[in-house]
Order: structure tokens, then C-alpha cells, then sequence
């Protein structure tokens, strides 16, 4: 899965002071209710969603998948040159990019399309493309999903070129990804939900198989979508700005599907969001003690950003990728105390020791 990132929530404090001082000069109660009105109004703008009703979204979504295993493709040579026609370069991309060799024609001419008959009437690819294709025969719910999706993506990013989306099954690649600028492909098969038989032969670690679910295709799009757009450059970076980064990238997925929940946005699971909820105090101080925030060797710091089953050198109890899900939470502060920033301007903002020192983060 082309997935990276992470959450948690503070806690803050309470704080009472002296009745007895509390009126040591007159307030007119008009005074009161317009402080209390502004506050109001203040907090009701900051949390109302932009108005996104016209903004359009012509999505385009091509199933490959069917077009491969349809019955036309599987008894026609020239239904295999349409689908070379529709899908271009892509096509040879599907099949490990072996272009050359498969335009190479022999004696009948029939060569590499025999191959292609031969890879979709495998029963083995037929039992996966059945099963995929009795859950998803219908993708109304997912487009309706991601054109919502992009309408708010396209509110923040008005140049975004929405791309074109292609559906398949046995991807090069798994879950959502980008092939050159223009398309986006989704791995069906990834999404058949954590007891789909294919899984225990494929050995999916069982730290991810909640995300192999539907629920997951929306938000794992715009977030290739978002490190496409915005990449990461690892060469001479410390700690600190992997952590910044994925923290933008989440902070920008949670902008793209307001309302979404925190486990879809960020790739934890419910359990793994409490752990770190309940320990947010005690991760920022691992992260201060061990001197890792400005470490610039990969091979110490990418086990804080990446996928696993937990933290090294956390409880065993911890979910992987623990410094993204700080970053995300640094992010977010930051953006709270300053209204001013627009989303391009903090996913251009590459200096991550500033993002951090006026995010006046303190778990």
C-alpha cells in the first residue's frame, strides 16, 4: 500500500481563578454578550466547511479490469488491440512494461495475445477478478466519494488537473497509485476487506489489513494524490522533516474529507489512536530524550516514519510510524494559531524547525 502517516489528541488543563477578582471594574452586559457573540462567530467560521456547491468535477473513471476479462477480450484478437487503442502505455505497464518484447510479432502474429489469453483465462486470476467484480460491479458510491473529495481539493488547489482514474485487479503496484501525471489506478483486489480468503497467501501483515477495506479508497487516493503533487525530497533531511511532511500530508487529507474520521485520514486503527491519545505525552518525550528529531541518518529515523507493527524502542503495544502521527499533530497546531495560512502555503512551507517552533506544540 502506498500508504504513510499517523494521530493523536491533547489534553489540556483547567485553570480557575479568584471570584473575588473577577469584578474589580464594571462590564456593561452589552459589553459581555458582544465579546461572547465575537467568540461565537470566530469559532463558527473557523469550523464551517468552504463552500464547495460550484466547484465542478468532471471524474472519469475507466474499469480495466472489466475491459481485460470480458468475454470479447478473452476470444478476440482484435478486442486486445482496442484495449491497446484505449489504455496506450498503460497496458504494457500492467503486463511488467514488456512492450518491446510483446510487439514483437511471430510467424502467426499472434504471440503475445496467445500470452494475454492465456494470463485471463488462468483460474486463479478469474477467481480473484469474479470476486472482485461481484463486490465491485457498481462504483457509484466510490466516485460520488471522490468527486466530493476533489471538489474540496480543487477549492484549495484551483490549478489541480483532476486526473483520470483506471480500476484493475493484480496491480504492479498496490492500492491507490499514479501512473505518469494524468492517472490514477486503483487496485481493487487491495480493497476487499481484512477476511478476504487472497489475503492469507499474499501474507499481509496484520498491522494493515484493516486498511485493505472500501472505506480506505478515498482517502489513500487523495493522499497519493497530495505526495504526487507535493514529494519528499529525502536527501539531507532529518527526522523532523519526515515527520513535518507526513504531518502536512495528513493535515491536507483531513482538509480534502472534512467529517471523515481520524482512523481513515490517517491510516491508524481505532485502538492505535488511543494508545497514542492516552501516551501523546510520553511519545513527544521519547522522541526529545533519544536526540532523534534532528537525525540525519535514514537508517535511524525512517523506522519512526514508516509501517510496522510497532515503535522501536516504544511498548510493544505502540503502533508503527509514531513520528507521523506527532508531525500531523505539530502540523495542526501550528495551522490553529495561524488562521492566515492558507493550505499551499503550508504544503510549500519546507522549513519544518519553524513549522515546530510556532506550532508551540507541548503535549
Amino acid at each position: 500500500m502506498n500508504l504513510h502517516v499517523p494521530v493523536p489528541r491533547g489534553q489540556g488543563q483547567l485553570t480557575k481563578t479568584g471570584r473575588e477578582k473577577c469584578f474589580t471594574f464594571p462590564i456593561s452586559l452589552f459589553t459581555i454578550f458582544c465579546f461572547l457573540f465575537y467568540i461565537i462567530l470566530i469559532s463558527s467560521c473557523k469550523n464551517q466547511k468552504p463552500d464547495i456547491s460550484k466547484i465542478r468535477v468532471d471524474l472519469t473513471v475507466e474499469r480495466f479490469e472489466k475491459d481485460l476479462f470480458s468475454p470479447d477480450t478473452i476470444s478476440q484478437d482484435s478486442a486486445i488491440n482496442k484495449l491497446i487503442v484505449k489504455y496506450g502505455d498503460f497496458f504494457f505497464f500492467y503486463f511488467n512494461d514488456y512492450s518491446n518484447n510483446w510487439k514483437i510479432k511471430n510467424d502467426s502474429g499472434n504471440a503475445w495475445h496467445d500470452s494475454v489469453i492465456t494470463y485471463t483465462q488462468d483460474r486463479t486470476m478469474r477467481a480473484l477478478y469474479d470476486s472482485v467484480e461481484e463486490k465491485y460491479d457498481d462504483l457509484t458510491s466510490i466516485k460520488n466519494g471522490l468527486t466530493s473529495a476533489l471538489r474540496y481539493y480543487k477549492y484549495y488547489f484551483p490549478e489541480f488537473e483532476i486526473p483520470k482514474f483506471i480500476t484493475l485487479i493484480n496491480a504492479p503496484s498496490h492500492g491507490a497509485f499514479t501512473y505518469g501525471d494524468s492517472l490514477l489506478c486503483i487496485a481493487l483486489d487491495d480493497y476487499m476487506g481484512p477476511l478476504f480468503s487472497f489475503y492469507k497467501f499474499e501474507n499481509v501483515p496484520q498491522y494493515l489489513i484493516h486498511r485493505f477495506s472500501a472505506e480506505y479508497i478515498i482517502p489513500n487516493c487523495i493522499q497519493v494524490l497530495s505526495t504526487h503533487r507535493f514529494p519528499f525530497d529525502p536527501v539531507g533531511k532529518k527526522l523532523l522533516d519526515a515527520m513535518i511532511y507526513n504531518g502536512k500530508v495528513t493535515y491536507l487529507k483531513s482538509m480534502a474529507m472534512p467529517g471523515t474520521p481520524d482512523s481513515l485520514i490517517t491510516g491508524f486503527s481505532k485502538k492505535d489512536l488511543q494508545w497514542c491519545d492516552e501516551n501523546e505525552k510520553e511519545i513527544w518525550k521519547f522522541f526529545i530524550a533519544k536526540n532523534l528529531l534532528y537525525s540525519q541518518d535514514p537508517l535511524e529515523y525512517l523506522k519512526y516514519v514508516n509501517e510496522g507493527p510497532s515503535t522501536s524502542g516504544m511498548p510493544p503495544q505502540s503502533p508503527g510510524n509514531t513520528g507521523s502521527w506527532v508531525g500531523w499533530k505539530i502540523v495542526s497546531s501550528y495551522m490553529k494559531g495561524h488562521p492566515e495560512i492558507s493550505l499551499p502555503q503550508l504544503m510549500r512551507e519546507q522549513d519544518a524547525q519553524k513549522i515546530l517552533t510556532e506550532s508551540k506544540y507541548k503535549p
